[in-house]
């Protein structure tokens, strides 16, 4: 399956799914556009190296995409855990709010898992 088109599509239907994920309630900051946060997990994501994913059809990138990313996840998720806790403390000077820090963690990890998918798709058809 070595359609430059088909990974074009894949990789668009993931920008697509980026997109509406980012401007959904959960991920969307008060004035409803995608947070600040969300946006960081991409630019992070990309830093760590998202759309080097290895794989020869659509399905084995979709799955490479998601098994092989696993490790960086964990840093995103740390770094994400990390970085709420100490602006929760340090900035703010409050209690953490468990449900805020695991919404942090949440839209840090999926940002970055689906630019790691859209990339990969789009680097496979040579873009």
């Amino acid at each position: 399956m070595n359609n430059k088109y088909l990974y074009m599509v894949m990789g668009a239907i993931m920008a697509v799914g980026w997109f509406f994920l980012g401007h959904m309630a959960y991920f969307a900051n008060a004035e409803g556009g995608i947070s600040n946060l969300w946006w960081f997990g991409t630019i992070v994501a990309i830093g760590l190296g998202a759309g080097s994913t290895a794989g020869d059809d659509v399905v084995s990138i979709f799955v490479e995409g998601i098994k092989g990313y696993v490790q960086t996840m964990i840093l995103l998720a740390i770094f994400a855990l990390v970085g709420g806790l100490v602006h929760v403390l340090v900035v703010k000077m409050s209690t953490p709010d468990p449900a805020q820090i695991a919404l942090g963690v949440l839209t840090f990890v999926v940002s970055g898992l689906l630019t790691n998918m859209m990339l990969s798709y789009l680097r496979k058809a040579n873009i």
